[in-house]
């Protein structure tokens, strides 16, 4: 009987990685592993799961083993950069995303990645520029969505525009870069633009207390109070039904 070689257990742990089949995609990584525990594809996929459960530390400790048996992994850096921003660690993620574009310089991800880090630092004009880099390599809503945010916080309000509309036209269903739209024009004073924003972003999204928050504050300048406090009494049950979820959740079984 032919045994699958350490590349088809990968391919086959793939798959089921793909498919969310965590379980089945561990029993391939950990097979290659037997049969050769220096396979640094192994390493990084088993450390790509770790941090998908949210075990960062051994995500981060997995990504550095495959690095010792395959140094210049762009991706194995840019793991590890995601980690330690989950764990709080800003300057040693930004060291790994540097890390990442020094052995692949059109990396996207990575450049999304430093792009979302250093505008959480209010590194803004840094950020953009990472950012740019990212979209040019590979456009997507998300890094549209962020450059927007990023542009409404350097104050360049039809900019920051124009950049969640290009979220929106790649994911009409993508309610955040309504409700980002909303309140960029909610601090311009354009009420009623805003207003329009938050309540398409409602229709997508009908359960993000944050969207009725902004909806209220949006109705009390346009002078309609009553709809307001609607809004807010809607935003405050929605919230109290997550915390409520939330702790059932954390209960053991």
């Amino acid at each position: 009987m032919t045994h699958p070689t350490a590349a088809q257990l990968i391919e086959q742990g793939l798959f089921h990685h793909r498919q969310g089949d965590l379980r089945s995609a561990m029993e391939r990584y950990t097979e290659v592993l037997r049969i050769n525990p220096e396979n640094a594809d192994a390493l990084y996929y088993i450390a790509v799961a770790a941090c998908q459960d949210c075990q960062f530390k051994q995500g981060i400790e997995l990504a550095r083993r495959s690095l010792m048996f395959k140094p210049r992994q762009a991706r194995a850096y840019n793991l590890i950069g995601q980690a330690l921003h989950r764990q709080g660690d800003t300057k040693g993620a930004l060291e790994n995303f540097d890390e990442a574009l020094a052995c692949d310089i059109d990396f996207a991800d990575a450049y999304s990645n430093r792009g979302n880090m250093l505008s959480e630092l209010g590194r803004h004009a840094e950020a953009l520029s990472s950012l740019d880099r990212a979209l040019a390599l590979k456009p997507n809503p998300s890094d549209w969505l962020n450059r927007g945010a990023t542009l409404a916080a350097l104050r360049r309000t039809e900019d920051a525009i124009a950049s969640y509309d290009k979220a929106i036209a790649l994911d009409p269903e993508f309610a955040v870069p309504h409700i980002n739209r909303a309140s960029t024009l909610a601090e311009a004073g354009r009420f009623d633009e805003a207003l329009a924003d938050v309540e398409r972003a409602l229709t997508l999204a009908p359960n993000v207390p944050q969207a009725h928050l902004l909806r209220a504050g949006v109705l009390d300048k346009l002078g309609r109070a009553e709809e307001a406090q609607a809004s807010r009494e809607k935003a405050a049950d929605l919230e109290e039904r997550q915390k409520v979820n939330a702790e059932r959740a954390d209960r053991p079984a």
